[in-house]
């Protein structure tokens, strides 16, 4: 998996357009810290495995939280001195046996809140690495078309029921309208075996 500077992953990717023109889709998403994964694997399971690799890290003052983080009820074993520093953050606290007592869980932080310093000292001291940095896939290329990683969580199943439902729909616009068609024909059959009255006439 190459990754490098935008302008070596540019002349890199330029210097094989002319080799494949299909290349030269890859250029507008090389902005960042970007990173291609080659592999002649199926795209879904690969991007599983890519997504499944996450490295635990502790907050940092400044981050943009990417999920919420909730510190439990505990013992912190920290010592009294320590309580001001949790009054100050609204965690209520009991001095216990010596030590520092957190009463109930508190959410700290919300997923795209800004970490404050005070929050991250916090999530040190207890060694809470509730945070976690791994790739995020942002397009996939395949055979010379570029789209979206949303693409790959279609399965056979999901493109049958699309089509069974859009069935469904031309079939209730033709009874509605008593337009007959190859769809609607079932429906009519079934309809004038329950009302022959309406078919036959006196």
């Amino acid at each position: 998996m190459p990754t490098g500077r935008n302008t070596m992953m540019r002349k890199a990717t330029q210097g094989h357009v002319e080799n494949s023109l299909a290349l030269e889709k890859l250029l507008p998403p090389l902005q960042g810290n970007v990173g291609f994964a080659f592999t002649k694997e199926d795209l879904t399971e690969i991007r599983d495995l890519l997504l499944a690799n996450k490295v635990p890290a502790a907050a940092r003052a400044g981050a943009i939280g990417p999920c919420e983080v909730t510190v439990p009820a505990q013992n912190t074993g920290l010592g009294p001195e320590k309580i001001s520093f949790f009054q100050a953050l609204g965690i209520t606290t009991k001095i216990s046996r010596g030590t520092t007592e957190i009463l109930s869980d508190v959410q700290l932080i919300k997923t795209g809140d800004r970490v404050g310093a005070s929050e991250a000292t916090l999530l040190n001291m207890l060694n809470i690495s509730s945070f976690s940095f791994g790739l995020v896939i942002q397009q996939v290329f395949n055979n010379g078309s570029i789209y979206n990683p949303e693409v790959l969580d279609i399965t056979e199943e999901t493109l049958y029921s699309g089509f069974l439902e859009g069935v469904c729909n031309v079939a209730s616009v033709s009874a509605y309208w008593l337009l007959t068609c190859y769809i609607s024909t079932p429906f009519y059959h079934q309809w004038v075996q329950r009302r022959p009255d309406s078919v036959c006439g006196d």
